[in-house]
């Protein structure tokens, strides 16, 4: 038999090629999925333009109905204890807006309820949470006031609760 020679390293390492069927898939691919971008967006095309409206327009619609305002409370002065072991003192007057054609209607109703409203107002004010109480807008209590004075008075004469005189102080 033939003797074999010993392989060097240089021999066994085998020269690498370049992967050229890989390389042919992946341009293919990308090749296609440019055409198909290019032609969807060739058939779609181009942005429509936004039909915009006078942005004044919108902002400009005056309320011609007269109101009343219609005093619920005066110089009204409620405790809270819902912040824990310390009182909250809140001193209140607090207003309705009522339509015109409504104001007398509306005026008799609080005059014969007025010891109802007054507590209803101040069970309300009285278990409010603490930050209720601090919002400068007080949105929360106008809206459960309107809630509770309609369900005494009836439903939909209030267009708005106004907070004349709203103070709290804590103490101790």
């Amino acid at each position: 038999m033939a003797e074999e020679a010993p392989v060097t390293p240089e021999e066994q390492k085998a020269k690498s090629k370049l992967p050229l069927k890989t390389i042919i898939i992946i341009l293919a691919v990308l090749l296609l999925e440019g055409g198909t971008i290019t032609v969807f967006m060739v058939f779609k095309g181009g942005p429509t333009s936004a039909e915009g409206t006078d942005p004044i327009q919108g902002d400009t619609q005056v309320d011609l109905k007269e109101y009343v305002e219609v005093p619920l409370t005066e110089s009204f002065n409620v405790d809270n204890y819902m912040g824990g072991k310390t009182r909250i003192v809140i001193t209140m007057e607090v207003c309705a807006k009522v339509s015109k054609e409504k104001g007398d209607e509306f005026m008799g109703l609080v005059d014969s309820h007025t010891t109802e409203i007054k507590d209803a107002m101040r069970t309300l004010v009285a278990s409010s949470q603490p930050d209720q109480i601090k919002d400068p807008k007080l949105q929360v209590i106008k809206r459960e006031i309107q809630t509770s004075v309609e369900k005494i008075v009836g439903e939909g004469m209030i267009h708005e609760i106004l907070v004349s005189n709203w103070q709290h102080y804590t103490a101790d």
